[in-house]
Formats: C-alpha cells, structure tokens, sequence
C-alpha cells in the first residue's frame, strides 16, 4: 500500500485532510496509499470521508480494521468511530454500521443521525423514526439533542413512508426546539406534508419561512402539481418571477406535471419552449415525457411527434414508452399514424433499450395490434436480458 515519499505522518494528515475537505476525494485516498509514515487516528479520520465520498467500501473496511488490530477493539475515539460508520452508512453497509454504532462506547448528534439518514436512505424508513425515537429516549443521545440534520433525515423517512401523523409529530418538534425557521427542515417539511397529501401545510410551512430559496419555491410548486392543484402552482410560479428568482428544471418539471395532469396541452407546451428559450433551462429527459404524456392525453399527435423530433436522440426510449402507453387509445378513436411504428421497428432491432416498465408496455401495445411474434420476441429478451418489471407501489396511512 505505502511507498517512499518525503515527509511525517503531520504533513501527509494536512495534506490528506485538505484534498478530502476540498472535494478531491480520489488525489486523497492516492496520498494516503504514498504515505511513507505510520497513520495515525488522525489520519485515518481524514481520509475516511474521502473513502464515503468516492462509496469505497472495501477501503473504509480495510481502514477500521487496521485500527481495530492496532488498537485492540472499539473505542478508539469518537471521531474516528463516526468517520467509520459515515463510509458504512453511505455505501449502505447497514448491518456493519449497526454493528458498530451500538458497539460505540460514545455517540454524539453526528452518530445518531449518520445511523437515522444511513435507515432513512436505504429504504429502511421505520427504522430511521425507531432510530429517532430511540434517541429522545436515550435522553438526546448521551447528551446531544437531535439538530437539523437529524431531523431532516427523519422527515425524508416520514416522506417516504407516507405517514402525516409522523410528519406532523417532527414539525411540533422542530417547532418547539426552534429549528422550524431553519431552512433546511422547512424545505424539509415542505417535501414531507407534498408526499403526504396534505398541500395546505406545506404551503403554510413555505408561507411562514423567513427566508426562502430556489430549493423552497421548487418544492412548494411541487406540493401544487403532486397534489393537483394546478392553478395554485401556477400562481407561485408568478409570484416566484415577482421576486426575482430564477425558476430551474425543478420548478418547470413541477408546473409541466401540473398541467399534463389537469389537462392543459397548450400551455404544458408554452411552458417547454420557454423554459428553454426564454429561461436558458435546457429540457432534460424529464420534461420531453411530461410534454409527450400532456399530448398523448390529448390525441395530439402532430404535436407528440413534433416534440419527439426535438427530443435528442437518448431520448427516445422516453418516446417509445409514451406511445406505447396511448397507442391503443388512439387506435381507438382513429388517429393513430403510422410514426410509431418506427419506434417499434427500432427497438426490435436493438437500436432502443428500455426498462422492465417500456418492455411491457411495447409487448402489450404490439399483442394488441396483433403483431404476436414480435410481442414474444420482446418478452423472451427480457427473459434473457433478466430485466423485470417492478410492481407499482403507493403508500396510504390508515
């Protein structure tokens, strides 16, 4: 691992500290493997974020057992036990992180809250609130009180969860510590109360931030549109021009949403074409499927396939699925043409790839126009290619 290179265990620990805290987290795993003196915990404590940076999970195992042999077990400083369980919460390494938080003969806010967003983001949302609840228990966490980022992390649980019982507890929460205000949590809870249906609060909690940022009118507008109130997301995108901020692709992708969904096609389209050329926002995958899917709704075809033209061509995988997904439809009422069809041709060929969801939808859509063969051509290279269709899943509170 080491080679010879001029200098003391200090300079190599400045100079890796300074690469891992600027960002350069490769140039500061390289410094580490040229060190040319014995690493100290304080090294090691530099470098670990570098290590959660780049998801090196073999490294950061590697390190804490390097300082396990040399120290003779856990409890070598606290520091440098919440570097290791930062690299195992970030790689998703749940189990070694749990193993090694509840082995930690301390644990400060950082520790708590590296375990609840390592839960939270790993598609372990019960247990990130377990995790929460367990530290109130624990009388703050041996002394430290959650923070924002705790609570932050709690919520994106309670976010994916659905539960608004859950979401309104961490808001009397943060309320009463005073962390409400901070914008962090407020954006936080904005996300929350949108994914819990419950549209109103989220716009009480933007209305009563002190201060608010693109982040926060992104996701109050995305409350609107998730929520179908499309009317009131476009008021906020008027008032939002008002003040002066700048919308992003996140805002536009709000208001597209809102319109495809309430069934406004002329002004879904108005919206794409002026977030390009009078916002400067180049439309991304996202919005070109809004914009078709506002147009599939409608049986615009002349505007569905104008959009599809403009659509670069990476794109066009996002075509495919849309018109799979409203051929029938419109075979039905007696417009569909024949452009399809070479989307169709495309992806048997093997020029398109596509997710579990579009394989389904071609080999239904071409079943249904009778083109057997090609149906079971479609559904026997997703046997072959082991791509499966995820089931759709929505959460309700009862």
């Amino acid at each position: 691992m080491m080679t010879h290179s001029c200098g003391d265990v200090v300079s190599w620990t400045k100079r890796i500290s300074a690469l891992a805290r600027s960002g350069r987290a490769a140039e500061a795993v390289a410094a580490f493997a040229r060190m040319d003196a014995a690493p100290n915990a304080l090294t090691l404590a530099s470098v670990l974020p570098a290590c959660a940076a780049l998801r090196n999970l073999a490294l950061g195992r590697a390190i804490h057992g390097f300082w396990l042999r040399r120290c003779g077990g856990h409890g070598a400083g606290l520091i440098l036990d919440n570097a290791v369980l930062d690299v195992y919460a970030k790689c998703g390494a749940l189990g070694s992180a749990r193993r090694l938080f509840d082995g930690m003969p301390e644990r400060d806010v950082r520790s708590w809250t590296t375990m609840a967003w390592g839960l939270a983001r790993s598609g372990n949302p019960h247990d990130a609130v377990a995790m929460f609840r367990a530290m109130l228990s624990d009388g703050g966490g041996g002394g430290a009180a959650p923070n924002e980022a705790t609570v932050v992390s709690v919520l994106h649980a309670a976010a994916s969860t659905g539960s608004l019982a859950c979401g309104k507890l961490l808001h009397s929460y943060a309320l009463k510590k005073g962390l409400a205000g901070e914008q962090v949590v407020g954006n936080a809870l904005i996300n929350t109360y949108a994914k819990c249906g419950d549209a109103r609060m989220a716009f009480r909690v933007f209305d009563e931030l002190p201060e608010r940022d693109l982040i926060s009118w992104g996701a109050v507008t995305r409350a609107m549109a998730v929520n179908g109130r499309c009317r009131e997301a476009q008021q906020l995108f008027s008032l939002m021009l008002r003040r002066g901020v700048r919308p992003d692709g996140v805002v536009f992708l709000a208001l597209l949403s809102a319109c495809c969904h309430a069934g406004l096609v002329d002004q879904t389209l108005l919206l794409l074409d002026a977030m390009r050329r009078v916002y400067g926002v180049a439309p991304t995958k996202e919005h070109y499927t809004c914009a078709l899917d506002s147009c599939g709704r409608a049986g615009r075809l002349e505007k569905f396939w104008e959009i599809a033209r403009q659509m670069p061509g990476e794109f066009d995988q996002k075509a495919l699925g849309v018109y799979c997904s409203y051929v029938n439809e419109w075979r039905a009422r007696g417009v569909a043409g024949g452009a399809g069809e070479r989307l169709w041709e495309r992806f048997l060929a093997g020029e398109l790839d596509a997710g579990g969801g579009t394989y389904a939808l071609t080999s239904n859509s071409l079943a249904d126009a009778g083109r057997w063969e090609d149906a079971r051509a479609v559904r026997e290279r997703m046997t072959a290619r082991k791509i499966i269709k995820t089931s759709a899943c929505t959460w309700i509170e009862v």
